[in-house]
């Protein structure tokens, strides 16, 4: 049986969007940015990423996918990123718009598929002042962190980090197209950050937590397996966490 497609907020008419918001359907809202991922993969990598989960997500919790937030908070790649949020709190009011729009409009269970770390704090401190204001359920995954407790047995390796073996798999898989493998270079691309050292920008794009550990891997079957695992593991959890919504004592619901 073919997978059915995701539904896009974009590509749907009034009545269509209606329809969700009666069977309050979860909206999937991805978030990323625009920098450098190494030589061997596109700089829209965060935002890439974070749609395609949000897309397969959506299907089979069916919901629907909002329009993508390509703008984020870049900091070490800035000088590669020419759509960057600066000052942070610029960032924070406009995404929070956004969501608070969605609310507005209906929606009431937000999901949103963060695919860049430097959005993490911002996002967390926007997501807290929203549902103290609201009675929104709203969920915020950082798909790379849950991902990493898959790297060791798909890769036998440790995680990697930024344009590393987990951004490069989930490209492979989604976008293969994409990926260039003979342009990434270990001796030139690899960098390690020191703890008291900060390079702008860094003599490396692929950013390492540990010298030779979770370096990018070029194998489609691997990665396949990389991001089932991420994929049921997530589904899971929002799983639980929808079911769970409704049991809340006093509400979430107006």
């Amino acid at each position: 049986m073919q997978r059915p497609l995701a539904s896009f907020i974009k590509c749907m008419n009034t009545v269509q969007i209606e329809a969700l918001l009666a069977r309050e359907a979860p909206l999937f809202l991805p978030v990323g940015t625009i920098e450098a991922h190494g030589r061997h993969l596109p700089v829209g990598t965060d935002t890439i990423c974070a749609e395609k989960i949000a897309e397969e997500l959506s299907i089979d919790l069916q919901g629907a996918v909002a329009p993508s937030f390509e703008y984020g908070l870049t900091n070490m790649l800035v000088q590669t990123s020419p759509a960057s949020f600066f000052p942070e709190d610029l960032f924070e009011k406009f995404f929070e718009q956004i969501v608070e729009n969605f609310y507005k409009q209906g929606f009431k269970t937000i999901i949103i598929i963060n695919g860049h770390g430097g959005n993490r704090d911002a996002l967390k401190r926007l997501v807290r002042r929203i549902t103290r204001r609201q009675p929104i359920a709203i969920s915020v995954i950082n798909w790379w962190m849950v991902a990493e407790k898959f790297v060791e047995p798909v890769f036998n390796t440790s995680p990697g980090g930024h344009a590393a073996v987990e951004e490069t798999s989930a490209m492979l898989h989604f976008c293969p197209t994409l990926v260039d493998p003979d342009n990434y270079e270990p001796d030139n691309d690899d960098n390690v950050p020191e703890e008291g050292m900060w390079l702008y920008p860094p003599p490396g794009e692929v950013l390492l937590r540990q010298t030779g550990k979770g370096q990018p891997v070029f194998d489609c079957g691997r990665a396949a397996d990389f991001v089932k695992l991420l994929l049921q593991d997530l589904i899971a959890s929002l799983q639980h966490w929808l079911a769970s919504i409704g049991r809340l004592q006093g509400g979430l619901r107006p």
